[in-house]
C-alpha cells in the first residue's frame, strides 16, 4: 500500500468503475486495515467524480457489501479489503448489481481502461455521499432463514469462542452469536486493525482460539479471516478442524434440510469430502478453476443453491451469492444442535489426508508432471489437475501471491507422501 497501490490509482479506477456502472448508487465498505479509511475516501472521491452516489456502509464483512448491493438493487459495490493477506496490503473488490464479483473478463476490461482518463462529471452533476448501516439487515436474513434451527439453538445457550482476527467480522460475528443466545467469548475482536495473528484462518494461526476454547470449556469455536468471508471451526476441547471441513459440514447440514437436484459447485483444489457428502444425498459435484468468481459463474449456469471453496468459504444462495462466514456460523451452530457435541463433526464425513504447500513461483513444465504419472487424462484449465482413483493432485500458480500452490489429497497418508515426494523431485 502506498507504492504501486496509491490513492491516485484508487480514485482513477473507482471513477472508471463508476462510468461502467452508468452513475447510480454504489455501495462502499471496508475491512479494518489501517490504510482502509484512506483507500475508502479515494474510492468515494473517484465515484463522486464519475457522477455516482456512494453509499458508505462502514466497516463490515465483505459479504455484507454484496448482500447490500443485491438487496438495495444498487448499481454495484466496492469492497476495500486485502482479505486474508498481510496487514500492510490493501486492495479493491468490485461488485455487480446482482451481488456477485466481477468475472475474469470484466476485470480485464476494467484494467484496460486505466490507460485512459475516466469521464468526469461537471460540478452540478456531482452527487452526495450517503451513510447507512446494513449489517443488521444481513444478520436478519441469516437469523430468519427457515433452514437454520434458530429457536432450538437459542434454547441450548451454547458457549462459543469467536476469533475474528480484529478484522471486519469483529462486530458482526459476536452480534450474530448473541442473537442465537450464545455465551460469547471474544478473541481478537476488540482492537480493529491490530492483526495479532496472521489474518488467514489456518490451524497454525489459531493457537489463541484453541487455547480459549479449552480454557473456557466452550462447546465450539469459530475463526474468520480479515474480511469475514472464510470460516474455520474449533471443536470442543480445542482441536482446530482443517478449513476443508467447513464447506463439507455446511453442505451436509443443508442437504439434510432441502431437496435439490442441482449440483454442488466447488473448485478443483477442494477436498473430496464434499463429494462424499453429496453422494450420500444423491447430488452431483461439479468443479471449476480456483476463485470465487468461477464458482459463482458455474452456480449461475447450473442453478445451484450450494457452492464454495475448501479455504473455509461457503456460498448459500438463499441468503448471499458469495462466500459468507456469518452464514456458515448459523449452519454450523444448527448442526451442533443436531449432533449435540462438536467433536462428532469428524465422524460425519469419511477421512482423507490432504497436504497444501506453496513454493516460489517458477516456470512450470506440465509435460514433465504428466509424463511422471502417466495418467490417461489431466485437466489443464487451471494449472494441472491429476485425478487418481484414490485421490488428486492440483498444481497451479496462485492468483494472489507470487507462488505455486500444490494441493494433494488421498485416502491413505502414505500414498499422499509418495505423490508429493515425486512432485517435489520434478520441481527441483
Amino acid at each position: 500500500m502506498g507504492e504501486s497501490f496509491t490513492p491516485e490509482l484508487v480514485a482513477k479506477i473507482s471513477a472508471h468503475f463508476g462510468n461502467l456502472m452508468n452513475d447510480g448508487e454504489i455501495i462502499v465498505g471496508r475491512d479494518t486495515r489501517k490504510s482502509g479509511e484512506m483507500v475508502k475516501f479515494a474510492v468515494i472521491s473517484g465515484l463522486l467524480s464519475a457522477g455516482c452516489t456512494p453509499c458508505d456502509i462502514g466497516i463490515v464483512p465483505t459479504p455484507t457489501i454484496l448482500f447490500a448491493v443485491k438487496n438495495k438493487k444498487s448499481k454495484g459495490g466496492i469492497a476495500v479489503t486485502a482479505s486474508h493477506n498481510p496487514p500492510e496490503w490493501n486492495a479493491l473488490k468490485f461488485v455487480k448489481s446482482n451481488g456477485t464479483f466481477l468475472r475474469e473478463g470484466e476485470i480485464e476490461n476494467l484494467k484496460k481502461l486505466l490507460s485512459k482518463a475516466p469521464l468526469y462529471k461537471r460540478g452540478e452533476d456531482i452527487k452526495s455521499v450517503r451513510n447507512e448501516d446494513f449489517l443488521e439487515r444481513h444478520l436478519d436474513a441469516i437469523f430468519e432463514n427457515n433452514n437454520f434451527e434458530t429457536e432450538k439453538v437459542k434454547e441450548k445457550n451454547f458457549k462459543v469462542v469467536i476469533d475474528a482476527a480484529n478484522g471486519a467480522a469483529s462486530r458482526a460475528a459476536p452480534a450474530l452469536l448473541e442473537r442465537f443466545n450464545c455465551s460469547v467469548i471474544k478473541v481478537n475482536c476488540d482492537r480493529p486493525g491490530e492483526f495479532e495473528r496472521e489474518p488467514e484462518p489456518t490451524s497454525e494461526n489459531l493457537v489463541s482460539l484453541q487455547k480459549a476454547v479449552r480454557e473456557n470449556q466452550a462447546d465450539i469455536g469459530f475463526a474468520t479471516d480479515a474480511d469475514g468471508d472464510r470460516l474455520v471451526i474449533a471443536l470442543k476441547e480445542g482441536e482446530i478442524l482443517s478449513e476443508e471441513y467447513t464447506l463439507a459440514l455446511f453442505v451436509y447440514y443443508i442437504l439434510s434440510k432441502i431437496n435439490t437436484e442441482k449440483p454442488i459447485i466447488t473448485n478443483y483444489s477442494t477436498s473430496r469430502m464434499v463429494d462424499s457428502v453429496a453422494q450420500k444425498y444423491g447430488v452431483n459435484v461439479k468443479r471449476t478453476k480456483v476463485g470465487e468468481a468461477f464458482v459463482v459463474e458455474k452456480m449461475e449456469e447450473e442453478g445451484s443453491v450450494l457452492g464454495g471453496e475448501g479455504n473455509g468459504g461457503i456460498i448459500y444462495r438463499e441468503i448471499n451469492f458469495t462466500r459468507d462466514a456469518l452464514v456458515g456460523i448459523a449452519g454450523i451452530l444448527s448442526l451442533l444442535y443436531e449432533t449435540g457435541d462438536s467433536r462428532e463433526f469428524k465422524n460425519i464425513i469419511p477421512r482423507f489426508y490432504m497436504k497444501k504447500i506453496k513454493v516460489p513461483l517458477k516456470k512450470l513444465d506440465y509435460e514433465d508432471i504428466d509424463k511422471a504419472f502417466d495418467l490417461k487424462k489431466t485437466v489443464r484449465e487451471d494449472g494441472i489437475l491429476l485425478n487418481f482413483e484414490d485421490g488428486f493432485l492440483h498444481i497451479r500458480p496462485s492468483n494472489t501471491e507470487p507462488v505455486i500452490r500444490i494441493i494433494g489429497e488421498f485416502e491413505e497418508e502414505k500414498r499422499l507422501k509418495e505423490v508429493f515426494d515425486k512432485v517435489m523431485g520434478i520441481l527441483k
